[in-house]
């Protein structure tokens, strides 16, 4: 594989990423007023993981505010360009990393027993080994590999952020098999924290709305959940999805992440909420998944907010809080932020970057009509737009005006939502009876 297109595409997200950082800085001075951030040296914070820019926070007056909307208008249009050039890149640099690592494979492919011997064996020198929970099974790299025919493609059932994902079948028990090695190779380092870090939170946190860690693989850094056969939430609304369902679904999301946020003593913040984290079984009952973002933060004594974790910056762009975006600062009002994003789209259908000023412009002119997903059938519009008009306080740059997970008060107009779409269901039922 020729090494310096691997250099000029990283080169080239790179200064994706500089540009994506300056649009959401610009964001906040010329359509969030009264907060303005002035961002210093944002080049040299690309270039290393864990340095942070220095950010100003002060008032801004006077502002016009037609301005300030056509400004931000503008500036989400380019901010969804470079967003799709930065994807385009990706993909490039995926390909030639696949290129690379299939050249590898086919050279090593007539000693290739040997080969993962002794990747396996530095695996066990490189990493401790974790304490894995009763309840959680462990199982040879042996049985997975015949669980999925050698990782054979047919069983090949997504892609996740840090790897394929398989379906296998265990003890007459169909799961997924997610790999969090490079390129789905297993025993790679890069997938070791991401593991580590999923073992850490599953293993403590049991909820019907949360995805059940089955077993593990820790010599090659595998994960073992029960198998969701419909997919993701992303692909429940591209099949038109009802929204006595999509209620539902945000209300069961709602209440894994009030269940994550108030545990006691250590909260757990997801730090990667998204339509594809949203996974759906046979019945459209969802679970939340993929927590190798996800952070346990220390409660502060009597009281029910949470210390920020001061961390790189992660997740999903579109989704994450422009806060944590540029400070590091990651509090449970991020998880909030995506939350209202994810709300958005699962109203209007729509995935674009910029989905929070089209429906703010859609609520200045009373069209809330026209920007309901009508693939999801008849919406009771006022009930509707309130939820909306809670998804924008979500996606507020200010977080104490976001609402918290555990107010019932905060979310009253989903739990609207959701008693009308069961009595709507009992109806049915009734009369079909």
């Amino acid at each position: 594989m020729d090494t310096q297109h691997h250099q000029v595409i990283l080169q080239m997200i790179s200064s994706m990423g500089i540009g994506l950082f300056r649009w959401m800085v610009l964001i906040n001075q010329q359509s969030f007023a009264p907060f303005m951030y002035d961002v210093q040296e944002a080049e040299q914070g690309v270039e290393e993981s864990n340095a942070y820019e220095e950010v100003e926070i002060f008032s801004e007056e006077g502002a016009d505010k037609s301005d300030e909307i056509q400004s931000a208008r503008n500036i989400s249009e380019e901010a969804a360009k470079l967003m799709d050039e930065m994807e385009k890149l990706q993909r490039k640099l995926k390909d030639l990393q696949d290129e690379g690592y299939n050249h590898e494979q086919s050279i090593l492919s007539p000693r290739k027993g040997n080969v993962l011997l002794r990747e396996r064996t530095l695996s066990k020198k490189r990493y401790p080994k974790l304490h894995i929970p009763d309840h959680i099974s462990e199982f040879p790299m042996s049985r997975i590999e015949k669980a999925t025919n050698n990782f054979h493609s047919k069983n090949l059932i997504g892609e996740g952020g840090y790897g394929p994902v398989y379906k296998g079948k265990l003890g007459g028990v169909i799961v997924a098999i997610k790999m969090l090695g490079p390129h789905g190779k297993p025993h790679g380092k890069q997938g070791f924290p991401e593991f580590q870090q999923e073992v850490a939170v599953l293993s403590r946190t049991e909820h019907p709305h949360i995805v059940r860690l089955i077993g593990v693989c820790q010599e090659s850094c595998i994960l073992i959940y029960e198998h969701l056969p419909n997919g993701t939430l992303m692909d429940g609304l591209s099949k038109g999805l009802p929204w006595k369902d999509r209620i539902r679904i945000l209300a069961e999301q709602r209440s894994a992440l009030a269940h994550l946020h108030s545990s006691f003593p250590h909260a757990i913040i997801h730090a990667d909420l998204k339509l594809t984290n949203i996974l759906l079984d046979a019945g459209n009952v969802s679970r939340l998944g993929d927590f190798g973002t996800a952070r346990i933060v220390q409660m502060k004594p009597l009281k029910e907010d949470t210390i920020c974790r001061r961390t790189n910056p992660m997740g999903t762009m579109g989704y994450m809080d422009p806060i944590f975006f540029m400070t590091g600062e990651l509090t449970t009002e991020s998880d909030v932020y995506a939350f209202g994003m994810v709300i958005l789209q699962v109203l209007t259908g729509l995935l674009d970057l910029n989905i929070v000023e089209q429906v703010r412009e859609a609520l200045r002119r009373d069209a809330v009509h026209g920007l309901l997903d009508a693939s999801a059938g008849s919406w009771p519009e006022v009930q509707a737009e309130r939820l909306l008009r809670l998804a924008l306080k979500c996606c507020n740059l200010e977080r104490k005006q976001r609402p918290t997970f555990t107010s019932d008060t905060d979310w009253r107009p989903l739990d609207i939502l959701r008693t009308m779409a069961t009595a709507s269901k009992s109806r049915k039922w009734s009369r079909g009876k």
